[in-house]
């Protein structure tokens, strides 16, 4: 090598740096899919979030056809995305992050491969909003600690999707539960509902449609009692509720569960003695934590277990 192209070498590295030595490492995997009963069907993809770094993209493989099937980039933070889009073909999967730069161009190489499985069909599953689903703008739904489901000795699968109200999950009923057959669905929804101004007749409504639709296809369903709110912890982060009467709401609609052939009160240790969830329960007034996910969790588990 000439001394004149070594020195070129030498100030290229100098002037615009070395872009191998640059390339930042792969981020590490948060979400914890492998130890759970069941792949969530609205997936929550996480990981841990690197100094100076904004955009990060997901990738999803198919296994027995090595497909990448979902690419997904980050819109609700540095450390998470959720895939919106419904898994329900069954068979195994991997998936992977690498840091990307806002015009998606590779910054790092893609993480380590984690694994999950998507299988049907399932003898018990969950249709619900957000507390089904798992998670908060405190941790991400992928994590096992922030969903009820952990908590139960009966494997259920978490057909959640957060932000629903109960017309929704009326809409998503054919498309979402029934690739799984389930032969018992547990029904949570309500709190976007009542949250929202809805009546309870609107809210029962849709309950016996659900109802009907489950009985129709052979699918025994089982309805929770709808979780309370507390308005001050939830003012505090910027969460308002448009209905004053929500409590009275709320009670007609859990009147309703409650005359069901099945039903499940999963609320009620949840409570205050004024009608609210919980203080100590909830860092926003909507979502139970930890210690409520886990009294939810266990309260279905043994109403279950003992029904059947």
């Amino acid at each position: 090598m000439s001394k004149k192209l070594l020195a070129i070498m030498i100030l290229s590295v100098f002037f615009f740096g070395n872009a191998e030595a640059k390339r930042i490492n792969p981020p590490i995997l948060t979400a914890e899919f492998e130890q759970m009963a069941f792949m969530q069907l609205y997936p929550t993809f996480s990981w841990e979030p690197l100094p100076k770094t904004e955009f990060y993209e997901v990738r999803v493989v198919k296994i027995s056809t090595n497909k990448i099937v979902r690419e997904l980039f980050n819109a609700e933070g540095f450390n998470r995305v959720t895939d919106w889009e419904p898994l329900t073909e069954t068979g195994k999967y991997y998936w992977q992050v690498r840091v990307v730069d806002k015009k998606h161009k590779a910054l790092s190489d893609w993480s380590e491969k984690k694994y999950f499985e998507v299988t049907a069909p399932v003898e018990f599953a969950a249709l619900g909003d957000s507390i089904t689903h798992g998670g908060a703008s405190y941790i991400p739904a992928g994590q096992i600690s922030c969903q009820w489901e952990t908590f139960c000795d009966v494997p259920i699968k978490n057909l959640g999707r957060s932000g629903d109200t109960t017309e929704m999950m009326v809409n998503r009923f054919e498309k979402d539960v029934l690739p799984f057959k389930p032969r018992v669905l547990i029904i949570m929804g309500g709190v976007n509902d009542v949250r929202e101004g809805k009546k309870a007749a609107e809210v029962i409504k849709n309950f016996e449609t659900l109802r009907g639709k489950c009985l129709e296809h052979e699918i025994i369903p089982v309805f929770c009692t709808i979780t309370s709110m507390n308005p001050e912890k939830m003012a505090l982060r910027g969460i308002f509720l448009t209905n004053g009467d929500w409590r009275e709401q709320r009670e007609q609609i859990n009147s309703w569960i409650k005359q069901m052939p099945y039903f499940i009160d999963a609320a009620e240790e949840l409570t205050d003695e004024l009608g609210y969830l919980r203080a100590e329960l909830t860092p926003d007034g909507l979502h139970p934590a930890l210690r409520g996910k886990k009294l939810m969790g266990e309260k279905i588990s043994d109403c279950l277990k003992k029904i059947f």
